[in-house]
Formats: structure tokens, C-alpha cells, sequence
């Protein structure tokens, strides 16, 4: 019977061999990239890889008025109630609320009527 060659332990494999640490520190910021370039560039990869790139568009126009937080109780089935109707129009139960205060007669700005204010972003703010 014929000896095999004598094979290399197994667990030579599975220890890899260690990766030099990055030197995160000598890492310099970037310049900021204007928006027309990000938008461009947006476009080439979209177009490269068969995406449909649709960049929103900021809509110059009336800023909206600054808000306030109003804090309140109301009964829960009056809550339920504006739950279903918000989600049955895709709005938000606030714009349901104001939207009651301006047929009720209170001062709201028509560029105010925002349906859901979440997908509102002004520049620099979160």
C-alpha cells in the first residue's frame, strides 16, 4: 500500500491573513459637490445601469410658515376616526385637523395646506 502525501492542516484557511488598518485620520474632506454635478453624475450611473432616475425638482415658491406643536386629548374613537380617514385620502391626521379649522373659518394659507409635511424638506433643516 502506497503512503499519501501528507496534506496541510485544514485550518490554515480559515484564518486570514490580517489586513493592514486603514489610516482613517490622513483622510482629507471633500469639497462640497454641487447639486447640477450630483444630478448629472446621478443621471450617467442611472443611464449606465438601465435605472429610471426621476430627480425631484425644488419647486421655488412660498416657504411654508414656521410650525408649533399643539399637544391635546381627544376621545380615541375620534382619533380611530381620523386614523382611517387620513390613511383612506393619504394624508396625515394633521392636515386633517387644519383643514377643519380653515372650513371653520380660522386663517389658513393656502401654501400651508401641506397633505403630509414629512415629505416637505426645506433646505438645511431635518
Amino acid at each position: 500500500m502506497s503512503k499519501s502525501p501528507a496534506l496541510p492542516p485544514i485550518d490554515d484557511e480559515l484564518a486570514p491573513a490580517p489586513r493592514p488598518r486603514l489610516d482613517l485620520k490622513g483622510l482629507k474632506p471633500r469639497e462640497p459637490v454641487p447639486d447640477d454635478a450630483v444630478e448629472a453624475n446621478s443621471r450617467v450611473i442611472g443611464e449606465k445601469w438601465g435605472a429610471s432616475m426621476q430627480l425631484p425638482t425644488p419647486e421655488p415658491g412660498v416657504p411654508l410658515a414656521p410650525v408649533t406643536s399643539i399637544r391635546g386629548y381627544i376621545p380615541q374613537y375620534l382619533d380611530d376616526e381620523l386614523a382611517v380617514r387620513a390613511a383612506e385620502r393619504r394624508v396625515t391626521k394633521t392636515f386633517l385637523i387644519v383643514e377643519a379649522l380653515a372650513k371653520a373659518g380660522y386663517r389658513v394659507d393656502e401654501h400651508d395646506m401641506v397633505q403630509d409635511r414629512r415629505k416637505v424638506r426645506q433646505k438645511g433643516k431635518r
